[in-house]
């Protein structure tokens, strides 16, 4: 039976694209969404030339089967001439994405935030782009002593303190701020094993040079006072002497200790990722792909030997005129949670 061809739906500032040849939409659980698709080039067309003028970041928006996946901002456009065709290239991310690239407006500065919760630095840090802060959990104790550098992007400043609170950062589908925490798993919204449809590929990647035997987390100095210091052993790595240590800028001494177990969690995640391709962008009950649920994998051939629950972090629909694929982006359960696996694949 083929498979369902979705609809797919581009509009730049508010006009329906339709020219497109192929599009990728990328949704992720610790970070923005993005899309990139490609077009005919026809410069001798005003409408085209005005459309994808450089610099003028309209505002873009994609939808598949009516449903909003993606608001966001055209970026990217980069046309490609060659001897028998031109094709342009436009990329864009979710309203959100400008945080990954940009610094608080000097206006803005003095900023305090110390005393306040990771909601309220958030949704400060956030306003001079009208962006709106959605929290799926709780945001914790307010961080006593928190300071943002002018020359400090707002995204990366966010991640640290969302990752001493055991929280991730995605966006909403309304292209709003969202803080939330990774799944814990246990309800598992496919099964795919190797040699068996929907599974097309699987390929597994090890990043030896990010695992360590332990990890150690520091808390500033402050005047009159010692630091905290904390390490957490990681039991699976007994007999060779790899040693992190990290500093926690913004964390009081008794939360060191969940900091640390944390980045010890985060250490697998960094460590294993696989890549899962199927060419459905829905699982068996319907749903679209989404980040932040999870599925039983059992490929043998990508020493993953076990049934293995792995969390879904990042998800790229792929789509030409006349075929489509979902590309699958996993890591375990607690890459974001800090918590370490009981049994990993190859075990």
């Amino acid at each position: 039976m083929p498979e369902r061809i979705e609809d797919v739906a581009i509009l730049i500032d508010q006009q329906r694209w339709r020219a497109w040849q192929s599009v990728d939409i990328t949704l992720e659980l610790d970070s923005f969404a993005s899309v990139t698709f490609t077009s005919p080039w026809e410069p001798e067309r005003r409408a085209m030339r005005e459309t994808f003028r450089p610099f003028s970041f309209k505002p873009l928006d994609v939808l598949i089967g009516g449903e909003r996946l993606f608001t966001g901002t055209l970026v990217g456009v980069a046309p490609t001439v060659e001897p028998d065709s031109r094709t342009l290239q436009a990329s864009g991310y979710s309203l959100p994405g400008v945080l990954v690239d940009a610094m608080e407006p000097a206006s803005a500065f003095p900023l305090e935030l110390s005393g306040l919760t990771l909601r309220q630095i958030a949704e400060k840090l956030v306003e001079p782009w009208g962006l709106s802060v959605q929290m799926e959990a709780p945001d914790g104790a307010p961080f006593r002593r928190v300071a943002i550098n002018p020359d400090q992007r707002v995204y990366s400043f966010l991640v640290d303190l969302a990752q001493q609170r055991g929280l991730v950062i995605s966006d909403t589908a309304e292209g709003g701020v969202r803080f939330l925490q990774s799944s814990p798993g246990g309800e598992p919204v496919a099964w795919l094993r190797e040699g068996e449809q929907p599974l097309l590929n699987v390929s597994p990647s090890f990043d030896p040079q990010s695992y360590f035997s332990e990890i150690t987390g520091l808390a500033k100095t402050r005047v009159g006072r010692g630091g905290t210091k904390y390490t957490v052993q990681n039991d699976r790595l007994s007999g060779v002497l790899r040693p992190h240590t990290f500093t926690l800028g913004d964390t009081d001494g008794a939360d060191v200790p969940a900091a640390t177990r944390a980045k010890l969690g985060r250490m697998f995640g960094n460590a294993l990722a696989v890549q899962a391709d199927v060419p459905t962008w829905r699982t068996n009950d319907g749903a679209l792909w989404q980040p932040n649920s999870t599925l039983i994998l059992e490929a043998p051939g990508a020493m993953i030997f076990r049934e293995t629950e792995f969390l879904i972090r990042t998800v790229t629909f792929h789509q030409e005129k006349k075929s489509q694929s979902a590309t699958l982006g996993l890591v375990l359960p607690g890459a974001f949670s800090g918590e370490i696996p009981e049994v990993l694949p190859w075990d």
